[in-house]
């Protein structure tokens, strides 16, 4: 990669939209499935002419019906998990090269936390570090996603293509983890990622020896990595991106990991609590408000998508207990979580 072939895309994407790269291989694994890539593709709304290049952006809702859609399509169950084989640093453009130049793992998975939002807007990467421990995954905040189950394979798989790239060929995840209910075949999620998998748990992430977060990069060049830094942002000085959502980001992203406070806020902010005060007030919210919606969508997803009990729900959500959870939820559905659930 040189300076003179940087990605040259001129706007981040805007709330619910993504950058086409991570489904480039689509329309040639449908094609290996003996599927014809262009009806189906149009099916889902999607141009079959965006995937010319993969810096197009397309509605995140229709990205993940398409490889929902494609799994229907061909009977493979883990279509999700092919295509993410078939990505990697390269799948998040600028910000994958950032991560590529930075001078050890964490730093590099740092960079894909904190960026994630210029390659796309419905979902959001987190990293945490226990002891001896370290995860990251990934979380979809965008409403209304068919096909989530799909689009985690997908993200978890080039996830582990990242981390291998940035490790070495002797890494390998501790476990990986699926919010999914378990498949008929566990094999062929276990001979890819090369450790156990565990589905029906609280999140969707890779944990791993958080020694592998020192390790540095070899071949990383910081004059490639300043000018990265540099394009992301000028990116970001003119994405579109409010406070608001940069804020409600945040907090849906620390949910299920600690009790999460203004000041804590503040702090993976990098700002001053009554800074973070004032940039709440003028983008016409607050940090209760923010983070009460936040419990309201992840409590929805958790619903949806798992069979976790409404206790540990209202533990993952830092609620007291499942009384104090109900009575939220009742306020803001007018039901039950468990009735709700039933709908």
């Amino acid at each position: 990669m040189t300076i003179d072939n940087m990605p040259r895309r001129r706007q981040a994407p805007k709330a619910g939209m993504l950058r086409i790269a991570p489904l480039m291989a689509i329309p040639e694994l449908l094609q290996e499935f003996g599927v014809r890539p262009e009806p189906l593709i149009e099916s889902c709304g999607i141009a079959p002419g965006d995937f010319d290049n993969p810096e197009n952006l397309v509605p995140y809702v229709r990205a993940a019906a398409l490889i929902k859609a494609g799994a229907q399509a061909t009977g493979c169950p883990h279509f999700g998990l092919l295509l993410g084989q078939r990505g990697g640093a390269s799948s998040l453009g600028a910000v994958g090269f950032l991560m590529r130049n930075a001078p050890d793992v964490g730093t590099a998975l740092g960079d894909l936390v904190a960026n994630l939002d210029l390659h796309e807007r419905g979902a959001n990467a987190f990293m945490e570090v226990a002891g001896d421990m370290a995860a990251i995954g990934y979380e979809i905040t965008e409403k209304g996603v068919a096909g989530s189950d799909e689009v985690y394979e997908t993200a978890l798989a080039i996830g582990w293509k990242i981390l291998h790239a940035l490790c070495g060929p002797d890494w390998r995840p501790v476990e990986v983890m699926f919010r999914r209910d378990r498949p008929a075949d566990v094999g062929v999620y276990e001979r890819f990622f090369k450790a156990p998998v565990h589905f029906n748990a609280e999140r969707n992430c890779l944990r791993f020896a958080a020694a592998c977060l020192t390790r540095p990069i070899s071949q990383a060049d910081p004059l490639l990595r300043r000018h990265f830094e540099q394009y992301l942002s000028d990116l970001r000085r003119h994405a579109d991106a409010g406070f608001h959502d940069e804020a409600y980001l945040a907090i849906f992203a620390r949910l299920g990991s600690s009790r999460l406070t203004l000041n804590a806020l503040a702090a993976e902010l990098s700002l001053h609590p009554r800074t973070l005060n004032r940039r709440l007030e003028t983008a016409g919210t607050s940090f209760r408000e923010l983070y009460n919606k936040a419990r309201h969508d992840l409590a929805c997803q958790l619903l949806c998508d798992t069979r976790s009990s409404l206790k540990e729900i209202a533990r993952m959500l830092g609620y007291s207990n499942a009384s104090a959870f109900n009575r939220a939820f009742v306020a803001w559905e007018g039901i039950s979580p468990a009735a709700w659930r039933k709908k």
